[in-house]
């Protein structure tokens, strides 16, 4: 018996070792975050080792303050502290939103008392003009725990296919939201990918179950969310707040749904830049 062997311990006793119930380890061992050293081809039978009891120890502890077992796992492969900055950005994000979540209720108690006026600008806005665009665009009846999936298959297959988004907020691509997506309400909402007017009829061919349409000409404010890794509701309500209360304080008319762009990331795999934007008349 090798000394790794000597080290192997059961599931049951792992599991008393861990404080972690085996429902929780078999969880576990799916989302690869504590995978057993070895699984018995006849019996099924895992096997782990006393030094995994402190991975345990870390995937328990960050799931009880909320971290979904997708961030775990990144954290976790990540080499050097890269694994702890990922951990930390998540939670400053976090953080973040209970911020937004605090003055969004606070915002609404007020209205419910029936201050109308208590709707406050969280973000600075600007604004910008952009042109004429062709686009792709895909749309869906989805609710708000099925957004990241359909984003990234759609944004996968382009990227898959080399098609690279055009230079700058022109170019980014951007989704419009028809309805409230959430938990209650599914959308609909709308992908849309700019691509150079001399391609976009190859394009188009190149991908049937896409449609190809024109984004109007026109003038939009936006505000700045940035980088995110999570789109968090609190904070996108708030900065939607923000262009409204802008929109009426500058005595100026929105014309479409609201539109969450996202600004080009350095490389594949970074995390977008986004603004919160509606078009104005």
């Amino acid at each position: 018996m090798t000394e790794s062997d000597a080290d192997e311990v059961s599931t049951g006793e792992f599991a008393r070792l861990s404080r972690l119930s085996p429902k929780a380890l078999r969880l576990y061992d799916h989302a690869g975050v504590l995978e057993p050293v070895r699984v018995d081809p006849v019996t099924g039978s895992r096997q782990y080792t006393r030094g995994q009891v402190e991975r345990a120890f870390l995937v328990s502890s960050l799931r009880q303050v909320g971290i979904p077992l997708t961030e775990i796992k990144s954290a976790l492969d990540e080499e050097g502290t890269l694994g702890a900055d990922r951990i930390a950005a998540f939670w400053a994000e976090a953080e973040a939103e209970h911020a937004a979540r605090r003055r969004l209720v606070g915002s609404l108690i007020e209205r419910l008392r029936g201050n109308a006026s208590a709707t406050s600008m969280a973000y600075a806005v600007s604004t910008r003009t952009l042109p004429d665009r062709s686009v792709l665009t895909q749309t869906r009846h989805l609710h708000v725990d099925e957004q990241t999936a359909v984003r990234e298959e759609f944004v996968g297959n382009l990227r898959q296919a080399g098609v690279k988004p055009l230079p700058g907020a022109v170019g980014a691509p951007f989704i419009i939201y028809y309805g409230d997506l959430s938990a209650d309400s599914d959308g609909p909402i709308e992908w849309c990918w700019p691509v150079a007017a001399d391609r976009a009829q190859d394009l188009a061919r190149r991908f049937p179950d896409l449609t190809l349409r024109t984004d109007p000409a026109h003038q939009e404010a936006y505000v700045h969310y940035g980088a995110t890794t999570l789109l968090h509701a609190a904070r996108i309500v708030l900065a939607a707040e923000s262009l409204l209360a802008w929109a009426r304080d500058q005595d100026r008319q929105t014309v479409g749904p609201l539109r969450l762009v996202y600004l080009e990331a350095n490389g594949e795999g970074s995390v977008p830049d986004c603004d919160v934007a509606v078009p104005l008349k």
